[in-house]
């Protein structure tokens, strides 16, 4: 019974320790490490955070473009060859999932490149 109890105290003791230093931190470190790379391309001028831009932005694209390209494989063309695709009810929420997080990534997609574009044409 003592096991039962201890590890609930461990528990317990794991996430008061993770809420009361873990957090703040994770978001120290995150605003630290904000603030040298804000401090880097606007005071000294350097543009390491425009390269990386490019860089990102180009890796972004390719993993939309393969997310797009293998739900268009895997819906059209795996399906007609298989007749091991699942039926309507077996993959209804699974489908569901996909598409709201193809249209997620989409939207969010387009803004980013809007933003982007318009930053190098302008």
């Amino acid at each position: 019974m003592f096991k039962y109890y201890s590890s609930y105290a461990l528990v317990l003791g794991g996430v008061t320790h993770l809420i009361c230093c873990g957090i703040p931190f994770v978001l120290s470190l995150t605003s630290l490490s904000t603030n040298i790379f804000y401090f880097e391309s606007n005071v000294l001028n350097l543009d390491s955070l425009e390269i990386a831009e490019n860089f990102l932005f180009g890796l972004t694209s390719t993993i939309f473009l393969m997310l797009i390209s293998l739900e268009i494989y895997n819906k059209k063309i795996k399906c007609a060859k298989d007749e091991e695709c699942c039926s309507e009810q077996q993959c209804d929420s699974t489908k569901k999932t996909i598409k709201f997080n193809i249209f997620f990534s989409s939207s969010l997609y387009l803004v980013n490149s809007y933003f982007y574009l318009s930053e190098i044409i302008l």
